[in-house]
């Protein structure tokens, strides 16, 4: 991505975080600690669910984190307008954006490993963290996992998600404040 979209998301984003941080320190979910939470998106925790080959989208139910949402009806998703959906919309021209998530991670949050499969399609996740290499995205290709950290303030992040083997499993963890905001590319199909 060249320097001056990332600047572009990053100044929409300083932005934005401001409103998004008081919809999620005022939320009502529950926000349970779990002692455990390293042990959920461990190796091991990825391995009771690659052993399990009947269901593909399985995932680890456990996690940690806030939907940060507007008020509005309970059985809609009311993520907040955002200024950095602009700014996509302007760098993705040939995507159809959706939001597909909104999310406040605390100290010891993260979400369990997990495919997606259900909805194959490119990912864009955009992440702010409070503090450098104390969050992060996991996730396992060709035999091996990867952790890959989160810069202090804006790590941008883009991946595929497959609906068929091999399956793209995936998690996240966090020791610091972090928040990340999602995107479905859905490609617009061009016609003659």
């Amino acid at each position: 991505m060249p320097l001056y979209q990332f600047n572009a998301i990053e100044q929409a984003i300083n932005k934005d975080i401001v409103h998004i941080k008081e919809l999620a320190f005022q939320t009502e979910e529950e926000n349970k600690y779990s002692p455990d939470w390293e042990d959920q998106i461990s190796s091991k925790a990825l391995n009771l669910l690659l052993d399990d080959p009947t269901n593909p989208i399985a995932y680890h139910k456990t996690s940690r984190k806030i939907s940060v949402k507007e008020k509005g009806p309970k059985d809609k998703r009311n993520y907040p307008r955002l200024d950095v959906t602009k700014v996509l919309k302007d760098i993705f021209p040939k995507y159809k954006l959706e939001q597909s998530g909104c999310f406040y991670y605390p100290k010891g949050g993260f979400m369990g490993w997990h495919t997606n499969a259900d909805t194959e399609e490119d990912r864009l996740y955009i992440t702010f963290a409070e503090e450098d290499k104390q969050s992060f995205f996991r996730y396992y290709k060709d035999g091996s996992i990867i952790t890959d950290y989160d810069d202090k303030g804006i790590t941008i992040r883009r991946f595929s998600v497959s609906g068929g083997p091999p399956f793209f499993w995936h998690c996240v963890g966090s020791n610091t404040n972090r928040f990340s905001f999602g995107y479905r590319l859905h490609p617009i199909l061009q016609t003659s």
